[in-house]
């Protein structure tokens, strides 16, 4: 009867350890996201939950060249994983940041942007990637 037990509980285990695999694999999925800067028309865009680093930035320069009345000249500024993003612009440009929280990405994109010259530095843009 011991035997019996035991070889059922070897079956159990074999044919559920790959569930149990599959669902941690599923949980450790990465989350990118990306930020984009139009020099010309200070449009910008920002991507979030892509499955690649390529595809957030992809997507991010997408959005910003729809948002820049034909500039079309949109380039990445920053990606990230699993993170909170934010991208602010001011007169001399534009700045992003990445952190724990919304208003964390804020404070470190309005720091980035506060070094261009012209100042003025308003948040355009923020949104979570986890």
């Amino acid at each position: 009867m011991l035997q019996k037990l035991f070889s059922k509980s070897i079956i159990v285990t074999v044919l559920t350890l790959p569930l149990l695999l599959c669902a941690q694999t599923a949980q450790a999925q990465d989350n990118h996201g990306a930020t984009a800067y139009s020099p010309t028309s200070d449009a910008t865009g920002i991507s979030w939950d892509h499955g690649t680093e390529k595809e957030a930035l992809d997507a991010a320069v997408s959005a910003c060249n729809q948002q820049s009345a034909g500039a079309n000249d949109c380039e990445a500024l920053t990606s990230n994983t699993n993170n909170c993003g934010a991208i602010v612009v001011g007169k001399g440009g534009a700045g992003a940041g990445w952190g724990d929280n919304k208003a964390a990405a804020e404070s470190e994109a309005l720091a980035a942007c506060s070094e261009l010259p012209g100042g003025s530095c308003k948040v355009q843009l923020s949104v979570c990637n986890k």
